[in-house]
């Protein structure tokens, strides 16, 4: 029986959201059989009819199982079908992306055009390098990574950069609002 506080997936099609969509159970209406299910990916609450949802443990998704949960869109899918390796852990099992294949499209933009990576390479930091960022002084391969940073929307070069501030942006989806959000939160919690 399904209970509020319940994860479940979508069973069915038709509606405003895809088949296998999780969503948390916020209230059952057992004489109509009826739930009201805010499913994660879309942030909107449906009602739907018992019928139409199945249980979910999640806890029985992700590394070591079959099925894993998108980390975007919050859907069911196949873990080693719908998501690309990411590296193999210590004891030689494949470890996938959070994010599925599809929402990884919009993450990953579009490359860095060749013609952008050719000037990015002219002017590579060859004995010392510090990040325009973080301003880490480093020695280029032997004390850390850098990277050939770029715009994800356009294809264009930006700069070189650590592989840490890289991550970060990355992290942020180079989106300056949220980097605002995060400046914000950081202040409201050291108020220095």
């Amino acid at each position: 029986m399904i209970k509020i506080e319940d994860f479940v997936i979508s069973r069915k099609s038709g509606i405003s959201v895809p088949i296998n969509a999780v969503g948390v159970v916020r209230e059952i209406d057992a004489i109509n059989q009826i739930a009201v299910v805010f499913f994660i990916g879309k942030r909107i609450n449906l009602t739907l009819s018992l019928e139409d949802i199945d249980y979910l443990d999640v806890t029985k998704t992700g590394k070591t199982h079959k099925y894993k949960i998108c980390n975007v869109c919050h859907i069911l899918k196949k873990d080693l079908e719908d998501f690309d390796v990411n590296q193999t852990d210590a004891k030689g099992r494949k470890t996938t992306r959070p994010s599925c294949k599809e929402c990884r499209k919009s993450i990953d933009g579009i490359p860095l055009k060749l013609n952008e990576k050719n000037r990015l390479d002219a002017i590579k930091p060859k004995h010392f390098f510090i990040c325009p960022i973080c301003e880490k002084g480093s020695i280029p391969g032997v004390t850390a990574n850098f990277v050939k940073d770029h715009d994800h929307n356009t294809g264009n070069g930006r700069e070189w950069i650590c592989d840490s501030c890289n991550t970060g942006l990355g992290r942020f989806k180079d989106d300056i609002s949220l980097l605002q959000k995060a400046i914000k939160y950081l202040k409201k919690h050291n108020p220095i």
